[in-house]
C-alpha cells in the first residue's frame, strides 16, 4: 500500500507537490497552534481551581469544595466525580463530600448521564452562588459578632470600651454593604427575569 502511494507521489507533478506540502506545513502548523492553545488552557484551568479554592477556604466553604466548584465553573459540560477527581488531583473521597457540601448549598445539582452515571453541573451562576455565600457569611459570622460585640457593656477601660464601639461600627457597616449587595443581585435577577419575559 505505501509502494502503491509512492509511485502515486513520484507521478505528480511539482506543482502539485509544491501545493501538496504547502498544506502539509499549514495543517502541521495549525495542529501545533491548537496544541500550544491547549496547553495555554490547561495552565488558566489549574490556576482558576487554585485560586478559587483558596478564596473557597477564606470563606469558610473549604478550599476541597471551592476547588470542585472551580471545576464545574470552568467545564462546558457536566462532570462525573472521577473527572471532576482529575481536574481537582483529589482522590474520589475527598471530591464526594465536597460535592455535598456544593449540593446542600445549592450551589451544584447532580443528574443521571448516560448509563446511569451520576454527573455534576451547576446549579446557579457565579454570581448567585457568590450571593448566597455572601448571605451565608452574614447570617453565620457578621451578625452574631456584631450581637456578641453589643453584649459587652461592662468594661472599665475606656479605650478598650471606645475601641469596641468603632469596631461595632464597622462590621454594621459591613453588614448594610452586604445587605446593599444581596439586594442589588436581587433586583438584577427580577430585572433579567422581566426583560426576558418582555422578549420570550
Amino acid at each position: 500500500m505505501l509502494l502503491g502511494f509512492c509511485e502515486k507521489l513520484s507521478s505528480v507533478s511539482k506543482s502539485k507537490k509544491k501545493v501538496l506540502n504547502t498544506k502539509f506545513y499549514s495543517f502541521h502548523s495549525k495542529l501545533k497552534f491548537v496544541n500550544i492553545m491547549a496547553k495555554d488552557i490547561l495552565k488558566i484551568e489549574r490556576n482558576f481551581i487554585d485560586r478559587t479554592g483558596k478564596i473557597s477556604k477564606q470563606w469558610g466553604l473549604g478550599e476541597p469544595a471551592g476547588r470542585v466548584w472551580a471545576a464545574l465553573l470552568f467545564a462546558d459540560v457536566s462532570l462525573s466525580q472521577r473527572e471532576i477527581a482529575e481536574k481537582t488531583d483529589y482522590s474520589l473521597s475527598l471530591v464526594s463530600p465536597s460535592l455535598k457540601i456544593l449540593e446542600k448549598l445549592n450551589i451544584i445539582r447532580s443528574i443521571r448521564g448516560k448509563g446511569k452515571e451520576k454527573l455534576y453541573e451547576l446549579a446557579v451562576s457565579f454570581i448567585e452562588a457568590f450571593n448566597g455565600l455572601v448571605k451565608r457569611f452574614l447570617e453565620q459570622d457578621i451578625k452574631p459578632l456584631i450581637k456578641q460585640l453589643e453584649g459587652i457593656n461592662e468594661i472599665p477601660d475606656a479605650n478598650k470600651k471606645k475601641k469596641l464601639g468603632k469596631l461595632v461600627k464597622e462590621y454594621k457597616s459591613l453588614e448594610m454593604y452586604l445587605g446593599l449587595f444581596n439586594k442589588l443581585m436581587a433586583m438584577k435577577k427580577a430585572t433579567a427575569e422581566k426583560v426576558s419575559k418582555l422578549i420570550g
